[in-house]
């Protein structure tokens, strides 16, 4: 009897200590709602647009916004979803559409499907890791979204 007892006491600490821990990893796999500012580098890092994060009922969030320089009509725009795998690296679904005057022939540069966000190191930002502009020839898009 007492051998059974301690096996059901041993068995539920067990299992409360893998939920516990569980919950804990789900819960660092959150990122803030709101507004968090957005960028591309051929645009400006000093003047950035704006995104809306909100979060879903199935754990992933909506994302959407954009940057536009209001002179030139340059312009970053991002619609879809995020899912994070962790606190520094997301997964984006959806479409990320560019466009600067000297990239491309200045011709919109839209990507649609799933496309990686992360921030590397101390950086306050996830940057998208599918960088290639549609111009090819090594030309890279920097689109960020920031922590803030």
């Amino acid at each position: 009897m007492m051998k059974k007892l301690i096996t059901a006491c041993l068995l539920t600490a067990t299992l409360f200590t893998g939920y516990t821990a569980y919950a804990q990893q789900r819960a660092g796999n959150t990122i803030r709602e709101g507004k968090h500012s957005f960028t591309l580098q051929w645009i400006s890092w000093d003047h950035p647009g704006e995104v809306m994060i909100e979060k879903q009922k199935d754990a992933t969030y909506t994302v959407k916004g954009e940057q536009r320089d209001e002179k030139t009509g340059d312009f970053v725009t991002i619609d879809g979803t995020l899912t994070v795998d962790s606190p520094k690296e997301l997964t984006f679904n959806g479409t990320i559409r560019t466009q600067y005057s000297n990239v491309n022939g200045g011709k919109v540069c839209e990507k649609t499907g799933t496309y990686h966000f992360l921030a590397k190191g101390a950086r306050k930002y996830w940057r998208l890791q599918e960088m290639d502009n549609c111009e090819g020839n090594n030309v890279v898009d920097y689109v960020d979204i920031y922590f803030h």
